[in-house]
């Protein structure tokens, strides 16, 4: 594969998923040495019903909004699963697994009873993203990362992304 297919193609794909590598790896990490690896997995299922309710509330898929819903429903998963772990005097991994489930569960629920025919919002695009959409329309090669003009068509999930990590 030529500069002027790379580039434009998989170069920014590639960084972003780099990107979020690095950003996720701290909080993996501490997460593995506390033995609480499954809270990570957990938090990534129950933010799906807070990217809906944000959509629903919104009817647009911005990035704040959606930001707003993940962010909510993870703190509500996070209290839901203290609450089960001291209240049901149950093991903290089963706590994490009824509550993952269930938010889950309610997300796609709620997905798929609403009206998204117009949005990409899906359970795939929730779960996985869309890396391959974050194409570099103006590069023609390798020259165009030394080219502002180029550089300022850069997809700004990249630069949202830079600053997170």
């Amino acid at each position: 594969m030529s500069g002027e297919e790379f580039v434009p193609l998989s170069l920014t794909p590639m960084v972003i998923g780099c990107l979020a590598a690095v950003a996720c790896a701290l909080p993996g990490n501490f997460l593995v040495l506390r033995r609480q690896a499954l809270i990570g997995d957990a938090i990534s299922h129950v933010v799906l019903p807070g990217i809906v309710v944000a959509f629903l509330l919104t009817g647009a898929i911005a990035t704040w909004a959606m930001l707003a819903g993940a962010a909510g429903a993870a703190l509500l998963a996070v209290a839901m699963i203290e609450g089960i772990r001291r209240f049901g005097r149950i093991e903290p991994g089963a706590a994490m697994g009824v509550t993952f489930t269930a938010m889950f569960a309610a997300g796609v629920l709620l997905l798929e009873q609403s009206d998204t025919s117009g949005v990409h919002l899906d359970v795939e695009h929730a779960l996985y993203g869309n890396l391959e959409s974050l194409i570099w329309l103006q590069a023609s090669g390798w020259s165009s990362l030394f080219d502002p003009v180029a550089l300022a068509d850069l997809p700004p999930e990249l630069f949202r992304l830079a600053l997170v990590t």
